[in-house]
């Protein structure tokens, strides 16, 4: 899905006055990109002069990372940059629905970039860390024109690369999956039943992608009734998703600027762009991710054309790796980043 893009940054904005050289970041800034004001929130390590730039997925903010394994340990090494995409969370702005949604999406992450190396040093180690729809916005942002000249490393975490392939994957894992935790004994009429209404579903058919997901979700619940993977959604996460976003701005963005939405809808893949793709990655997936399954994982390792390529599989987690393994998921960030950078 190779792009041309031609962009100009229009405005940008800084919130916070700290010296560029102090050790300790906490600071906002906005970037102002084609009637979008986007804020970047930075905390962490200046020392390091490595910076980690977070690609939410959708209907998540980019705050919603700041908690655990990044706080108590990557924010202490690296400054890490939690990034409000265009029309999510606490981004703002006035503007027409635009032909190619994540086209324009991609300019926005080189905008932040070039706000980045231009208030913190164009000599900056910057890596990209995409999850979910940020994995697949973080693929296109590294596999048009030149961009990925402007990262050291790119961090996959549970990413969807092709659209197409992620639902037929969805389906094959779900069945499969109920096969696996039938043998085991686990809640066995419950997958029998989700096995069966799964069987019915067209993984292709626009009509069948909610319900799809709906089993998705009931596959989750089930997964963390027996113990498979940890259930609970953290105290920490509930508190900032209502004091450190507004709740009403955050839900009426998510209703009108859907990019996985649009991104389905396209049909988007960057399969073939990925032989392209040459610097160094990691890429992490839980192994019962039932949303984007481990499959795309596995693929998208064997299709990219770096040389210095990493996929781990978290034996114990779901769609969210970085909250329910933790110091796992942290060791294996740190080990790449301290080797690549």
């Amino acid at each position: 899905m190779k792009r041309i893009l031609f962009f100009s940054l229009s405005l940008f904005f800084l919130v916070g006055c700290e010296d560029p050289m102090t050790s300790e970041l906490s600071e906002t800034i906005y970037v102002r990109h084609k009637g979008a004001d986007m804020p970047a929130y930075i905390h962490g390590n200046r020392a390091s002069n490595t910076f980690v730039l977070v690609l939410h997925g959708a209907g998540s903010y980019g705050l919603a990372f700041r908690d655990g394994i990044f706080t108590s340990e990557l924010e202490e090494r690296y400054a890490v940059v939690y990034y409000d995409q265009r029309g999510q969370s606490m981004s703002q702005g006035r503007y027409e629905t635009p032909d190619d949604l994540v086209e324009l999406m991609v300019e926005d992450v080189m905008a932040l970039v070039k706000v980045l190396k231009q208030k913190f040093g164009s000599r900056i180690n910057l890596f990209i860390m995409g999850h979910s729809w940020g994995g697949a916005l973080s693929g296109a942002t590294l596999t048009t024109e030149d961009f990925q000249d402007e990262f050291a490393g790119w961090i996959n975490v549970d990413g969807a690369h092709d659209f197409p392939f992620s639902a037929s994957a969805r389906r094959s894992f779900l069945m499969d999956l109920a096969d696996e935790q039938v043998f085991w004994g686990n809640s066995v009429l419950e997958w029998e039943g989700l096995k069966e209404r799964v069987s019915e579903l067209d993984s292709l058919d626009e009509d069948d992608y909610a319900p799809m997901l709906r089993e998705a979700a009931t596959a989750n619940k089930l997964l963390a009734k027996d113990g498979v993977i940890p259930g609970s959604l953290s105290g920490e996460k509930v508190r900032r998703a209502i004091l450190e976003n507004n709740p009403i701005t955050w839900f009426v963005s998510d209703l009108f600027v859907q990019p996985f939405q649009e991104a389905r809808d396209m049909e988007i893949s960057i399969t073939p762009d990925l032989r392209d793709l040459r610097i160094p990655t990691l890429i992490i997936f839980g192994k019962y991710d039932v949303s984007v399954p481990p499959t795309l994982g596995a693929d998208a390792f064997a299709r990219l054309g770096s040389l210095d390529k990493t996929l781990l599989i978290l034996e114990n987690s779901a769609h969210h790796p970085h909250d329910t393994e933790p110091e796992a998921f942290g060791d294996a960030v740190v080990e790449f980043i301290e080797r690549v950078r």
